[in-house]
């Protein structure tokens, strides 16, 4: 009998957990932090506090998102980086489109295959976060560091940092929206059932 290798490899289900699990821990903390004037400024107090774990979880956030990145573009990663963009190829715009009209009907993709709304949905999210980041991680460099960036910069930075943050949180609702029709899909209702 032939084995049939997962979706997914152990190192991309490592990376996606602890990416959903640091984005998670940085939407909540981003929901109670206050940032204050500058370094040192401020009321010491646990929105305070919030803020300056937020920059620390970001830093590491960082590095599991380029981690993320450079696993997915080896070429023995599964899915690897063209599961991410499917729609980039001609022939999966066509399953793509399928996809999201049985969506629409309340009919989940298969769990079997490799599904380019799933890959689609994962390349989003992977992007988006990514921008988040660097936006982040350009605040931590001039916030903490003091780094010569002018302000007006630091201002549309900051500003891109929190546009993301909105976006992220719109795509982590929309990501566990899917999920809950994926598990209570009739198709998957019965597989479960019959298990």
């Amino acid at each position: 009998m032939q084995s049939i290798s997962p979706k997914y490899d152990s190192a991309t289900v490592w990376l996606h957990a602890a990416l959903a699990t640091g984005v998670v821990v940085q939407l909540v903390l981003s929901a109670v932090m206050h940032v204050p004037a500058g370094p040192g400024l401020g009321v010491r107090d646990w929105h305070r506090e919030a803020f300056e774990i937020h920059a620390r979880v970001g830093l590491f956030l960082t590095a599991v998102i380029a981690l993320h990145w450079l696993w997915s573009c080896l070429p023995f990663s599964r899915p690897g980086v063209a599961r991410l963009f499917p729609w980039l190829k001609r022939s999966n715009r066509t399953i793509l489109l399928q996809d999201f009209k049985d969506l629409f009907r309340g009919h989940a993709p298969s769990s079997r295959d490799f599904s380019p709304l799933a890959g689609t949905v994962h390349g989003l999210g992977l992007s988006g976060v990514t921008g988040g980041a660097i936006g982040g991680v350009i605040n931590y460099v001039g916030y903490f560091t003091g780094a010569p960036i002018p302000r007006g910069v630091l201002h549309w930075v900051a500003l891109w940092h929190i546009a993301m943050g909105y976006a992220i949180w719109t795509f982590v609702i929309g990501h566990v929206f899917m999920a809950l029709l994926h598990w209570f899909s009739p198709k998957w209702k019965r597989k479960r059932e019959l298990a």
